[in-house]
């Protein structure tokens, strides 16, 4: 990307724009004119700073990624003791960028699943952000599981797997949840989430099939 020498302000209002209408319509439907009418800026302009609709893209995808990145580095350089606080925390975190960021997020999602369609760089750089963040879940995960103790014939591998499911799952319920509740603006409003992880994690760790003792 070249430097920019001009206006910073058209350039920042071009990147949101383009960020509201990528995430509201993906790659192929967004549309330059309305993005630049959004950003109150002439559509050559955007060809101008970009060059083209795919890199203007690019560089969405990109600042998002970088943003999203900043915003959960301290949840993976935080040091953990327990299991279940490890999800809860992370479920919390989740659903907090869910609601502050909420085009972010869509990008991403909308992105991913469109991957196979868009241009090569965009999805080596999307692949990047996801394997790095598992990585470093499953590292963290990885490691706190070390600790516990784990019955002799299951795999702590599977563990972990069986333990990054329940955080998918809650991140799959909060997106519906967020989807078919507008009206929520507190992350207080959903934390019954936080408690449906916690309860997951219990009988994860517990195992659902009463003993003959519970029975009784």
């Amino acid at each position: 990307m070249k430097e920019i020498n001009s206006d910073q302000q058209k350039y920042d209002r071009i990147l949101a724009a383009a960020l509201k209408h990528f995430s509201k319509y993906g790659y192929q439907k967004a549309n330059t004119d309305e993005i630049a009418k959004e950003a109150d800026v002439s559509k050559g302009l955007i060809f101008h700073y970009f060059g083209k609709k795919q890199v203007l893209y690019e560089q969405t995808i990109s600042e998002v990624i970088d943003f999203l990145s900043e915003q959960s580095k301290e949840l993976f350089t935080k040091k953990y003791t327990d299991l279940v606080d490890v999800v809860i925390v992370a479920t919390r975190h989740k659903i907090k960028l869910e609601q502050e960021y909420p085009d972010q997020i869509r990008l991403l999602i909308t992105a991913y699943a469109q991957k196979q369609h868009l241009p090569t760089e965009i999805q080596a750089k999307l692949s990047q952000y996801m394997d790095e963040n598992r990585a470093i879940a499953q590292q963290l995960l990885t490691g706190l599981i070390e600790q516990l103790p784990i019955k002799k014939k299951i795999a702590k591998q599977d563990v972990v797997q069986l333990v990054l499911s329940v955080f998918n799952q809650i991140s799959v319920e909060s997106l519906q949840f967020l989807k078919t509740h507008p009206e929520v603006t507190e992350v207080k409003q959903m934390q019954f989430l936080a408690e449906r992880a916690e309860i997951y994690m219990a009988i994860l760790q517990t195992g659902f099939l009463a003993n003959k003792t519970e029975e009784k």
